[in-house]
């Protein structure tokens, strides 16, 4: 479908991982992402000015996330640059590049940039009036914890959704642990001769502690081993898990990455 739309070598990067509740759980992820990408054009001596598109990323909301578009434009130097929003749960990044395929593919514009940036530590708690309820009492919402704990049309849970999947296609406990611990031993090979593979496409994060003190985030934040051992002495990740990894509960991470 997409044969004039391409992703230029090394125009692109990934932030580290930093693990829930840690060096970026307060970080706004767009103000964030935007500054990483300004930092990043810097880095390699382009002009943010040569982009006629942004699109950004975003599931989580954050303060003034309805001006995303054009305001992460501003941030990265390419003020007047027109931009939009996109967030589509777990798809959202995908769909994102997807959505600037199309539009090269249909000539909408030349080139375009996406910044794919969230913040699941400390999401909002959304609150609406609601005069009819009992003394008037509002309807709420913990945007992260709520949704993840309940699809409004399937009723259950995300990880109910990977327990299903899994029964489904008949995939075992054993295969998820083995594929589990394969990912352990590319990742560690990823941190061979200082990390030269990760800094190929990782680029650092730089977080304002205070006025005079800045804090870089470089490598990954909060990793920790898996084992054959340690898995088989976990319990099952929910009372209906079957044939699934048997997994401690994946916490999310903080996100300002871009491509």
């Amino acid at each position: 479908m997409l044969t004039k739309a391409y992703i230029p070598y090394r125009g692109y990067y990934s932030t580290p991982f930093v693990r829930w509740q840690g060096s970026l759980a307060n970080e706004h992820s767009i103000v964030l992402g935007a500054n990483t990408s300004r930092r990043f054009f810097e880095s390699k001596g382009w002009d943010p000015k040569w982009i006629e598109y942004v699109l950004v990323g975003s599931t989580v909301y954050q303060k003034q996330w309805f001006y995303s578009g054009p305001w992460a434009a501003g941030m990265m130097g390419a003020a007047g640059v027109p931009g939009v929003l996109v967030s589509q749960a777990c798809s959202t990044s995908a769909f994102v590049v997807y959505q600037a395929g199309m539009g090269i593919e249909t000539g909408l514009f030349g080139n375009a940039w996406c910044l794919l940036a969230d913040r699941c530590s400390n999401g909002p708690h959304a609150s609406w009036p609601n005069p009819n309820g009992p003394g008037g009492q509002v309807i709420s919402e913990d945007w992260v914890m709520d949704n993840f704990g309940k699809d409004p049309w399937a009723g259950g849970a995300m990880i109910q959704t990977a327990e299903n999947v899994s029964r489904e296609s008949g995939v075992t406990r054993a295969e998820c642990d083995a594929i589990t611990l394969r990912r352990q031993e590319q990742y560690d090979a990823s941190l061979a001769n200082d990390r030269a593979f990760q800094k190929r496409y990782m680029f650092p994060v730089e977080v304002q502690v205070s006025k005079k003190k800045t804090v870089t985030v470089a490598a990954d934040e909060g990793i920790f081993p898996s084992t054959k051992e340690g898995w088989r002495a976990c319990g099952p990740s929910s009372p209906t898990a079957c044939t699934r990894s048997a997994r401690r509960p994946t916490r999310p991470t903080e996100t300002a990455a871009s491509a």
